[in-house]
């Protein structure tokens, strides 16, 4: 019996789909007043925009359609959304297994798209439920300082999120794996339901008074300037060797 060539693995034929998807992407630009298509070899992707009801806003059906019998996992890939104006991503969305993704509601411009090709971790975050302490029951005025935190998939990164007590919105990120040293942190603060990005950054790990801990922080403003609820997403980059 012959050996099975890996090249044409259902796998590897899906990754081949996900990765044209990508450079597609990259082509299409869309508004409130037309939307895109692009073809290639192996999958097509379309942006369909529609004017929501209160004609103030519009939302975007992104569609990425495999040719053939073609098995490709779509799964969480996210869908970043920015303006031709410039600046960070207006919106991000994941598309389904299907590869679809609806983006309910952007304000009226010029756009463009791009694919990223792994999955990024998402964590829901600052929570509209209060919770507090027995001792804070009988005073009403006193807030609880709230903190989430979590880890990267391999354990190797622990994030932090945290409520001050004078009311400001702090994110943390630290390591004590060296193979993380210099790396830089991607991460966006979403309101899940409309997809649209709050909070936009790239901070840079770097050494921490403590031997063998990189850490990288910044401030998202104000506790009233984030209500909640949200969802953080992260994605590690690593430094190139």
């Amino acid at each position: 019996m012959p050996s099975k060539n890996p090249s044409t693995s259902p796998s590897r034929r899906g990754r081949i789909a996900i990765e044209e998807a990508a450079q597609l992407c990259q082509q299409l630009h869309f508004s409130h007043r037309y939307g895109a298509y692009a073809e290639g070899q192996h999958v097509a992707v379309s942006v369909d925009p529609r004017w929501n009801e209160d004609e103030s806003t519009f939302r975007v059906l992104i569609s990425c359609l495999a040719f053939g019998h073609r098995q490709v996992d779509w799964t969480q890939l996210p869908v970043s959304i920015t303006p031709e104006s410039g600046g960070g991503p207006s919106a991000l969305a994941r598309l389904s297994a299907q590869g679809q993704t609806l983006l309910p509601s952007l304000a009226p411009g010029e756009y463009r798209l791009s694919l990223r090709l792994t999955p990024l971790r998402v964590v829901s975050v600052l929570s509209q439920r209060e919770e507090r302490l027995a001792a804070q029951a009988a005073d009403d005025t006193v807030e609880e300082r709230r903190i989430w935190q979590g880890e990267s998939e391999d354990n190797a990164l622990v994030w932090t999120l945290e409520e001050t007590e004078d009311g400001e919105v702090q994110i943390a990120f630290e390591t004590t794996d060296a193979r993380l040293a210099d790396a830089m942190i991607m991460f966006d603060l979403l309101d899940p339901l409309t997809h649209q990005v709050r909070a936009h950054q790239e901070l840079q790990l770097e050494p921490a008074r403590t031997s063998g801990k990189w850490e990288a922080w910044c401030s998202l403003g104000p506790r009233q300037d984030f209500p909640g609820p949200y969802e953080l997403n992260f994605d590690i980059v690593y430094t190139e060797e």
